[in-house]
């Protein structure tokens, strides 16, 4: 009898094993050939359940994207009450590498810049859209009143996803602890978020 695989979790160990190799081969080395061998399996270790390079990485995207809703959500809960506590740790949060973030934010921007078709392009774009709404909720909460709040947001989310580039294109020059400093003393120029008030240690 064959055996049984449960199919969400060999799509799991697929996701991980593509991170895996992008993370050191960068997303073109990312075959279904190269993460079939990293599961120590034939090809059909990986076509059983997904059928095209396009669908490999999407399925890699998925799978990292719902780990970032459960680490934000972590780290959001003991200060969700507290819009400046809140937008302090959404910035650290945003600007922490661990795991397999800088391999995810290889192939985010490798699907960026293909502005694929394939349903990635949407995904990311509905990622973009949560995060920059949660940025901008708690800079409402926090501008003066005659400011611009939602330039101040959009400033603030610009220098969170110009980390992410930064990062991946060189991350010695830019680590994680570099951009979370940079990044919160804007924040704290714009509106008063007092950098130094909390020691709280980041999820990501």
């Amino acid at each position: 009898m064959p055996i049984e695989v449960d199919a969400a979790a060999r799509l799991d160990q697929i996701a991980e094993a593509t991170l895996r190799v992008a993370d050191r081969e960068r997303p073109a080395g990312v075959t279904i050939r190269a993460v079939a061998a990293e599961l120590g399996g034939s090809t059909t270790v990986v076509t059983n359940y997904i059928k095209s390079r396009a669908d490999l990485l999407l399925n890699a995207v998925r799978y990292e994207l719902a780990a970032w809703r459960r680490e934000h959500a972590e780290a959001i809960a003991e200060v969700q009450d507290d819009p400046r506590s809140r937008l302090r740790e959404e910035i650290r949060w945003s600007t922490t590498t661990l795991h397999n973030d800088r391999a995810a934010r290889q192939i985010w921007l490798d699907l960026v810049s293909r502005a694929s078709s394939d349903g990635a392009s949407e995904l990311l774009r509905d990622d973009a859209a949560e995060h920059y709404e949660n940025i901008r909720t708690d800079v409402a909460d926090l501008a003066p009143a005659d400011s611009d709040s939602d330039a101040i947001a959009d400033g603030i989310y610009l220098a969170i996803r110009g980390f992410y580039f930064a990062t991946t294109e060189d991350p010695e020059q830019w680590p994680p602890q570099r951009a979370a400093h940079a990044i919160l003393k804007i924040a704290d120029l714009l509106v008063g978020l007092d950098e130094g008030s909390t020691t709280r240690k980041p999820k990501r």
